[in-house]
């Protein structure tokens, strides 16, 4: 079956830099369920490092990951609290930060992360604080070009839910 028509023409724009779409803007905001964030995480995360993850997004820009290490099933799931620190800063830097909340794990939190040495690129723990590269994880996503296209990105929690608002434009 051949590409339909609209999207060879998107594609023939987009490798041209979209010059004839020159000027456009366009706001979107896309709330997601942690359900679904979740499943994606998972997909990513190598099973033999993780059995089990789940994401819950709270009120008030935080979220709680419940994650069972692989090589560890017998012990209980690691819960660790993560607050929205720093909203990302087009184009100069394209970076969440989220800082390491969890009373009583936050210690125990940061060098379990470290053993697992299963950060993707793109996302880097420095101390408390996991920095979340938005330009790197675009380009693994197979979506480089995306990120130069954005003009404003913010991210927010609500009870189940993560919200991704973002402002686009095509400067052609």
């Amino acid at each position: 079956m051949s590409e339909p028509w609209w999207a060879a023409l998107l594609r023939e724009q987009q490798a041209a830099g979209f010059p004839d779409l020159r000027g456009a803007e366009g706001w979107v905001r896309i709330p997601v369920s942690d359900a679904f964030i979740s499943r994606l995480i998972r997909s990513r995360v190598p099973p033999h490092i993780v059995a089990d993850l789940d994401l819950s997004a709270e009120p008030g820009n935080q979220f709680v990951v419940a994650l069972r290490l692989a090589r560890a099933r017998f012990l209980p799931a690691l819960r660790i609290r993560f607050l929205i620190e720093a909203q990302p800063v087009l184009p100069e830097s394209p970076v969440l930060i989220l800082r390491l909340a969890s009373q009583g794990w936050a210690a125990l939190a940061g060098p379990a992360l470290r053993l697992l040495q299963a950060l993707p690129p793109g996302i880097r723990l420095d101390g408390d604080r996991v920095a979340v590269d938005l330009a790197v994880l675009l380009a693994r996503a197979g979506a480089p070009d995306l990120v130069r296209h954005l003009a404003a990105i913010e991210v927010t929690t609500a009870a189940g839910r993560v919200t991704f608002a973002c402002r686009a434009r095509l400067d052609g």
